[in-house]
Order: structure tokens, then C-alpha cells, then sequence
């Protein structure tokens, strides 16, 4: 089948991963991010960038999402604000955001 050439905006990226838990289990986690999708070009931009960081970039690119749920487990309205509390409060978690939206954005061989 042919490629076309067909301009796609937004991008649906799925976050999944784990944390260790108070007792030392390990607890899942899956929650979606509603991103601007960058072409190529755009995203070398970002990357070469010298005074930007990875949460830059998630911030620059993350529009929404779904499935973030506060402690009463309530789903949680998305701001810049909220997402850098998410962020700080996880270490690590910034680093599996943006290879969750590497992986969406990409091409990808077939099986």
C-alpha cells in the first residue's frame, strides 16, 4: 500500500508504566496524553534546543489527557499547572511521557 501524504494535527499517546509502592509492590499505571503531533523537522527544533528540557518539550506539546485521576480519584482537570505537579511528584515519570509520544509519533516497521 502507498503512503499518503496526509497532514495529521493531533496525537493520542499512550502513558503506561509502573511505580514501586509503599510496601515495595509494584503498582501500574496507564493514563493517555493528548498531543500536538510534530513532524520530523519540528521536533529536531525542540531537541536542539540548548536552554530546553524534556518537560519543555511535554509541556510545548501536551494539550490534555485522560484517565489522570487525583487521591480521591476524581479525574483531574489538565493544566501546565497540574502536569508539573504530576511530573515533580513522580520521578522519572517526564522521561516515560516522552518516549510514550517518540514511540506515537514515529513510523513504525511491520511485522
Amino acid at each position: 500500500m502507498a503512503l499518503k501524504l496526509v497532514k495529521r494535527n493531533k496525537l493520542p499517546v499512550d502513558v503506561r508504566g509502573k511505580l514501586t509502592g509503599e510496601s515495595g509492590e509494584d503498582v501500574d499505571f496507564s493514563f493517555k496524553l493528548k498531543c500536538k503531533r510534530l513532524t520530523q523537522a519540528q521536533i529536531d527544533k525542540e531537541l536542539k534546543d540548548k536552554n530546553g528540557s524534556v518537560k519543555d518539550f511535554l509541556f510545548n506539546v501536551t494539550e490534555g489527557w485522560e484517565g489522570m485521576l487525583d487521591e480521591e480519584g476524581k479525574e483531574m482537570e489538565y493544566s501546565v499547572s497540574n502536569f508539573d505537579e504530576m511530573l515533580n511528584e513522580h520521578a522519572g515519570l517526564h522521561s516515560v511521557c516522552y518516549q510514550a509520544y517518540l514511540k506515537a509519533v514515529g513510523a513504525a516497521p511491520k511485522n
